[in-house]
């Protein structure tokens, strides 16, 4: 009589690392942090460290949007355009204010106002999306990347309304007035943290609401109903229709979370240098897919987590900052991010052969 084999100590360890996709992307980061740490001058100085926490946190806010899209099968590739045009409208408002037919509708320089549209006015764009992959059938892949075009262009006729052109000869929003406190509550210095060392940090606010956004996200996918049926209409969208999923409605309400986050993250970009181009943005949905991917994220959908997304968001961040104090071309960046996403796809594919 033929009996089972027990699985062997190397089938175990791969079945737990499948259960724990962040693990994986946390060793990696480790390993390379080290690497760095060895050959790279000024590598672990406070400037250094909190520069990756900074830019990485500001990037990784969106991040967070794109993994639970990601999870529930979808893409969104209009996130960096999605950014600049939040970017803009937040920018036009506290510079200008709001103007209709040639009267002032509301003034310049109120901060909670253009906050509050800046988001609505992104997350509408994320409903855009969404309706048009849900109703049209449309891939998203595709989708997004028609959206990504058309936001961009929004972005663009933003910076290059007759308000705008007549304070500057090129499509660039400043703010000139005093810094309000929303700003400082955004993204200002942590000064504290940054009198630690000699050269002093650069870290700032981005980096509590990035682990803020983090926590939470992290508690609605793994401990709500919302976070199950996320999952569930990834991994199988017709067994989750099935039991009662509206898998659409998810569908939709994440890209408006994504929509959301990207518009938070070009304000609080905007905080700390509160200037605005058209090319804001441009190529960070690439980012957002690399990040997630590398942090454990399936394109297929249906598996990782949002700690693995945010530790790849750190992963690439750094990388790029080890480059530039090695005084490596920063064009090796794109091949470095390149080689680490194809290892990352190899080892997600090796995982789910369970």
């Amino acid at each position: 009589m033929a009996t089972l084999s027990s699985p062997s100590s190397a089938q175990k360890l791969k079945a737990r690392l499948a259960d724990y996709s962040e693990v994986v992307v946390f060793i990696s980061f480790v390993a390379l942090f080290i690497v760095f740490w060895v050959t790279t001058p000024n590598f672990t100085s406070l400037l250094s460290l909190t520069n990756i926490l900074t830019i990485a946190s500001i990037k990784g806010i969106f991040v967070l949007g794109a993994a639970m899209l990601m999870i529930s099968g979808e893409f969104d590739l209009s996130v960096g355009s999605t950014l600049a045009v939040g970017a803009y409208v937040f920018a036009i408002l506290m510079e200008y204010g709001l103007f209709v037919a040639g009267s002032q509708l509301v003034p310049a320089g109120l901060p909670m106002l253009a906050l509050i549209s800046s988001l609505v006015i992104c997350g509408i764009l994320g409903l855009i999306n969404g309706l048009i992959v849900v109703r049209s059938g449309i891939p998203s892949f595709i989708a997004t990347l028609g959206t990504m075009l058309a936001f961009r262009g929004i972005a663009r006729a933003l910076g290059s309304s007759s308000l705008v052109l007549e304070s500057s000869n090129a499509n660039v929003v400043r703010y000139t007035g005093e810094e309000p406190f929303l700003f400082r509550v955004l993204n200002g210095d942590i000064e504290w943290l940054n009198a630690m060392g000699t050269p002093a940090g650069g870290a700032r606010m981005a980096i509590v609401w990035f682990v803020l956004l983090t926590l939470t996200f992290f508690f609605i996918m793994r401990f709500t109903k919302y976070g199950s049926w996320v999952y569930a209409t990834g991994g199988n969208r017709l067994a989750s229709v099935a039991q009662g999923v509206r898998t659409n409605r998810i569908i939709i309400t994440n890209f408006i979370i994504t929509g959301v986050l990207a518009g938070f993250a070009g304000v609080v970009g905007f905080a700390a240098r509160p200037a605005i181009d058209p090319a804001r943005g441009e190529g960070w949905e690439l980012v957002a897919v690399a990040a997630c991917v590398i942090g454990g994220i399936w394109l297929q959908g249906g598996y990782g987590t949002i700690i693995g997304a945010a530790i790849g968001m750190l992963l690439l961040q750094m990388v790029e900052q080890g480059l530039i104090l090695a005084g490596v071309d920063i064009q090796l960046f794109q091949a470095t991010v390149g080689l680490i996403l194809i290892v990352s796809v190899i080892s997600n594919t090796w995982l789910s052969k369970q």
